[in-house]
């Protein structure tokens, strides 16, 4: 079964999908680095991630009239193993990244408070920005149900790692924007940025454009909701059980002492007809009981009768 995260990747990642300039900056920043020759490596997980750079690559470099050939100068090389996760390398040659930014104003050598304020400037850059972030390096340990009763023991995790403070301080501030706050925490030798409230992680995913992945949170959210409210009512339901048994017990020890001692018939009548009626009807509630009598009295007042039994026993 695919993970919520590879999902959420593979609908960004759709053959319809298209985006800016801002989205390969995101890409490079979060999971490439800037190697010898003018050349951009890019690692990754994904195998549809080099077809669809390649695609909108030349899209863009058609748009900045950057006369290069596409099929020249990105690569994607043979995959290998790391603890037995397949990765790929994409690489970018011939400052052909380098190129599109510059056409874009971006600067590979500034640092990334400049380039990030130039991105946060107009609205459609920022959400492609956070979508290369999030293939460049987020991901999330949701787990989605498949069954309506199957219970599911993870929370509403995603976040972003990243080896640059900066990034992930400068990345927060343009998600504070939009009423998305993450947490910054340093895991080992690495940064990571994190969601873990269900709603704020909804938000992101409706920035990032993975509209498919948003229902599926929402109706896995709505499903936990409803499993964790149900549970709610069986444990209340099974507590007043519990309560109602234990002091039918009670009541039942007291009027077979009573009848043991002194007799049933040396009870005021009101009390030995109650009395009587618990005999007769061991399990049944109190609201049962006078359903089940022609007592006058409401449930409150039988319930103060049975407790004048059980006083008289434990004087006895």
């Amino acid at each position: 079964m695919e993970s919520f995260s590879k999902a959420t990747k593979a609908e960004l990642l759709s053959e319809n999908a298209k985006v800016s300039s801002a989205f390969f900056f995101g890409l490079f920043v979060s999971s490439g680095s800037y190697e010898e020759e003018g050349n951009v490596e890019i690692t990754t997980d994904l195998t549809s991630l080099f077809s669809f750079c390649k695609k909108n690559l030349k899209i863009l470099l058609k748009k900045y009239e950057i006369n290069e050939n596409i099929d020249e100068n990105i690569q994607n090389l043979e995959s290998f193993k790391i603890n037995n996760k397949i990765f790929y390398k994409i690489i970018f040659k011939n400052n052909i990244l380098e190129k599109l930014f510059d056409k874009y104003g971006l600067n590979i050598e500034n640092n990334i408070e400049n380039n990030l304020h130039l991105i946060s400037e107009k609205n459609e850059d920022i959400k492609n920005f956070c979508k290369g972030m999030f293939i460049g390096c987020g991901t999330s340990s949701i787990k989605i149900s498949q069954k309506p009763n199957e219970k599911t023991s993870s929370g509403y995790h995603l976040e972003f790692a990243s080896k640059s403070l900066p990034l992930l301080r400068e990345f927060a501030h343009i998600l504070a924007q939009f009423d998305i706050f993450p947490k910054l925490i340093k895991r080992k030798n690495i940064y990571v940025l994190y969601l873990k409230d269900a709603a704020q992680v909804s938000n992101m995913l409706a920035l990032i454009g993975a509209n498919s992945s948003v229902l599926t949170l929402e109706n896995e959210i709505a499903k936990r909701d409803f499993r964790n409210k149900i549970n709610r009512q069986t444990n209340c339901l099974s507590a007043n059980i519990s309560k109602t048994v234990d002091a039918s017990l009670k009541q039942l020890e007291a009027i077979e002492k009573i009848d043991r001692k002194i007799g049933l018939s040396a009870l005021p009548p009101d009390l030995e007809e109650v009395a009587l009626l618990r005999l007769a009807n061991p399990e049944e509630p109190l609201s049962s009981l006078l359903l089940l009598s022609n007592i006058k009295l409401t449930k409150s007042g039988l319930n103060h009768r049975l407790r004048k039994i059980v006083s008289i026993a434990e004087k006895l």
